[in-house]
């Protein structure tokens, strides 16, 4: 089976969006460990403050399922449950076509932004 994406969307309650982001950091630290886990990103909707995103690459859907249904990710949904507007909607993205960017003599080096 082929690597997977997974995009876990979340709408925080408001005034708690900077709380979450602090429980999502140390709780996504725990996945890094998880068999099949390959990558994981947290975003944040710029024009809708309380909408969250977490982009993460697993190795196949086996290894995705294993951790959705796992003992403790429930343990995490309950500790995030009081954060959240509504229940976390997730998608699950197989790769079906991939393009990049021709290299350029103009290309920059990669920049960090913060918002």
């Amino acid at each position: 089976m082929p690597m997977i994406k997974v995009i876990i969307e979340r709408r925080v309650a408001e005034g708690l969006e900077s709380v979450y982001q602090d429980t999502i950091r140390n709780l996504m630290l725990q996945i890094t460990e998880r068999p099949g886990f390959l990558k994981g990103d947290a975003y944040r909707d710029v024009h809708h403050p309380n909408h969250f995103y977490v982009i993460s690459n697993w190795q196949s859907i086996e290894s995705w399922e294993h951790w959705q249904n796992s003992s403790q990710r429930q343990r995490l949904l309950t500790e995030l449950a009081p954060l959240l507007e509504q229940d976390e909607k997730c998608t699950v993205l197989a790769l079906k076509v991939s393009y990049e960017a021709k290299p350029s003599k103009f290309a920059r080096p990669t920049q960090t932004y913060t918002y």
